[in-house]
């Protein structure tokens, strides 16, 4: 049975299965027969009946419902475990390339196994770099064995996961230094995004959209005209004031982008080209243009934005459902197991006005978010 049932808003009904931590948006209609059939005075004729006689359906439609529940009941409880079955290594190796980070008053020490296990996380924090010293609040350790990767904090393994699946590690890796910087640990998280996140330094607005759909250009953009990139990628949300939190990633832009950026930010030609992941994608970080010490580390959210860069369609931003915002956010977020925390997601969630902007108008793109900012 789903632990928690919540109506987003009048049409989309969200389910949460405790047993597998796993997020399933539906409709009203699919919510009630979900709740007819997990009752337990409920059998399988008995439901079939109800359904025939109350949606005007025939026997074979009402049985293919049933059916179809329960392969559904089935899978959504198999919980899906994104980390690797190794937990046998416990010492990192000795050769490793060390980099030192300052965050604020926190330094941070990284060790690299090596240059390419380096290109997982470096690339992305080298504006914080400073000369290594041994006077640090942490240290990670990164390495590879065989096929998986490792994550090590102050010399404890705190995570392993298939190369294939490396993204993982860096969810992982940043989740542990945001609790680093922020002085938190993983139970005072709610959840952490994968979205790009602004501020006008009195609110944040997040940015979510399938990968290559333009929004870290746009974050990008809306630097350039004075806004505050909170987070790229990472967007933690804290449990105790159910606000965003800074994480101080570069954004990173494909090669796509860098054209349409150079009027913006006349030093993009400076920043070094990266090649990530296996297709060999050109990438450039952006650092933010603002000091990262001046910055407030936190802002409330009551917008989503889906963003999409599309050249075929006409410029556009409306308000869009519920359901195509979790759609989009659900899939590749992390969101704590505990159902205090899923409840706090979901209650957070239902204040949520949900927007969608289609565009290929950078001037189009950059009005309607201040104008988004100027509702509040």
């Amino acid at each position: 049975m789903p632990k928690l049932i919540h109506n987003i808003d009048e049409n989309t009904v969200l389910l949460w299965f405790e047993n597998s931590n796993r997020y399933v948006v539906t409709s009203k209609v699919n919510s009630e027969f979900i709740k007819l059939y997990m009752n337990p005075d409920e059998s399988r004729d008995s439901f079939v009946v109800y359904i025939q006689q109350n949606f005007n359906l025939e026997e074979n439609e009402a049985i293919a419902i049933f059916e179809n529940i329960t392969l559904f009941i089935k899978d959504v409880n198999v919980k899906t475990d994104q980390e690797s079955d190794t937990n046998s290594v416990s010492v990192a190796p000795s050769n490793y390339i060390e980099h030192t980070y300052k965050f604020d008053d926190k330094v941070v020490c990284i060790r690299y196994e090596s240059e390419i296990i380096k290109g997982l996380i470096h690339p992305q924090m080298s504006h914080h770099l400073i000369e290594n010293t041994s006077d640090y609040n942490t240290i990670f350790d990164v390495f590879r064995t065989n096929d998986d990767l490792h994550l090590h904090k102050n010399g404890k393994h705190v995570g392993s996961y298939k190369t294939h699946s490396f993204h993982f590690l860096q969810g992982k890796f940043a989740l542990e230094l945001t609790n680093t910087i922020h002085d938190t640990n993983i139970d005072d998280w709610v959840a952490t995004f994968h979205a790009s996140t602004i501020s006008n330094g009195k609110e944040s607005i997040m940015i979510v959209g399938d990968s290559g759909n333009g929004k870290s250009t746009l974050s990008v953009l809306l630097m350039a005209h004075g806004y505050d990139i909170l987070c790229d990628d990472f967007t933690p949300l804290y449990k105790k004031n159910l606000h965003l939190y800074r994480y101080p990633a570069a954004t990173s832009i494909k090669k796509g982008a860098f054209e349409a950026l150079k009027p913006y930010l006349k030093h993009i030609d400076l920043l070094k080209t990266h090649t990530n992941g296996p297709k060999k994608v050109n990438i450039k970080y952006v650092p933010p243009l603002l000091d990262y010490e001046s910055q407030m580390s936190n802002f409330p959210c009551t917008k989503i934005v889906h963003v999409k860069y599309n050249s075929l369609k006409e410029d556009s931003l409306n308000l869009v459902t519920s359901e195509k915002i979790l759609e989009t956010l659900i899939p590749d977020s992390w969101i704590s197991p505990k159902e205090e925390h899923a409840l706090k997601f979901i209650n957070w969630f239902k204040n949520i006005k949900c927007y969608e902007l289609n565009y290929s108008n950078n001037n189009f793109a950059i009005t309607k978010f201040e104008n988004l900012f100027e509702e509040s």
